[in-house]
């Protein structure tokens, strides 16, 4: 009679991969997050941007984009404060564009620019 089954051997070896595995992703974890807390704090902002220079084309009036009322992520911060402020045309007046630089607590970066036509990206 054949006997089925592992052996104590088999399931401690399995065990060892698995614990070497685990490892490697509890390392990159909180920098995965901190990346998709980054992402997302960009890509709100960039849609803010988009809905003040609609508004501004909606009231015909130049409209600025008060980064004091900015709420961020936890360890996520602002490395610069540009004036960012948009016409009633939807384009920047001078000196309304610039770059938005957000970074994370673990050294990378999100770019958010506005040109002065007006286009809002993040890189």
């Amino acid at each position: 009679m054949k006997r089925t089954g592992f052996t104590l051997i088999e399931i401690l070896v399995v065990m060892a991969i698995l614990t070497i595995v685990s490892s490697f992703s509890f390392k990159t974890l909180p920098r995965f997050a901190g990346q998709l807390y980054l992402n997302g704090a960009a890509q709100t902002i960039a849609a803010e941007l988009r809905a003040l220079q609609s508004k501004a084309l909606l009231q015909h009036e130049t409209l600025n984009y008060d980064l004091s009322q900015l709420k961020l992520p936890a360890g996520i911060s602002l490395a610069n404060m540009p004036q960012i402020s948009f016409a009633a045309s939807g384009a920047t007046p001078p000196g309304g564009s610039g770059t938005l630089i957000l970074q994370s607590g673990l050294g990378s970066q999100k770019k958010i620019i506005v040109s002065s036509s007006g286009r809002v990206r993040f890189e």
